[in-house]
């Protein structure tokens, strides 16, 4: 998991930054590879249209969002999140962090299995073309 990128985002003193730290530094821990946290400290409404910061914390990985909000405007502002009973809480559901890293891991996965399948195949085809090939006696 070395090249899982994690990015936490937040305005200074947000009273939910540490909550989402130790929430993604919990799910982080479940890995293998020690994986690195980029904070990143969104200090103006300019740097939060740039980031396309909806609220503070977000957490992303690999540059998505773990709640996905297509519908919430960018805002230099707390965020709410609710999780699936509907509670409401200052920082991304620990559920949600943890779909998210786990989708990531079985994406990865899935990539090494094809491209595995891929050099196996290209072996096979390769055996069967030299058993094929005229044999000189």
């Amino acid at each position: 998991m070395a090249d899982l990128r994690v990015e936490l985002l937040a305005v200074e003193g947000c009273p939910h930054l540490e909550q989402a730290r130790r929430d993604l530094e919990s799910v982080l821990r479940k890995g293998i590879v020690e994986t690195p946290i980029q904070v990143i400290f969104v200090a103006s409404q300019e740097d939060a249209e740039f980031l396309g910061f909806q609220g503070s914390p977000t957490i992303r990985i690999d540059g998505e969002d773990v709640v996905p909000a297509p519908d919430l405007p960018v805002a230099l502002a707390c965020r709410i999140y609710r999780d699936a009973e509907g509670r409401t809480f200052g920082s991304p559901p620990i559920e949600a962090i943890r779909s998210a890293v786990d989708a990531h891991r079985r994406g990865k996965l899935e990539a090494f299995q094809r491209q595995e399948a891929g050099l196996l195949a290209e072996f096979a085809r390769q055996a069967e073309a030299a058993d094929a090939s005229p044999k000189e006696g």
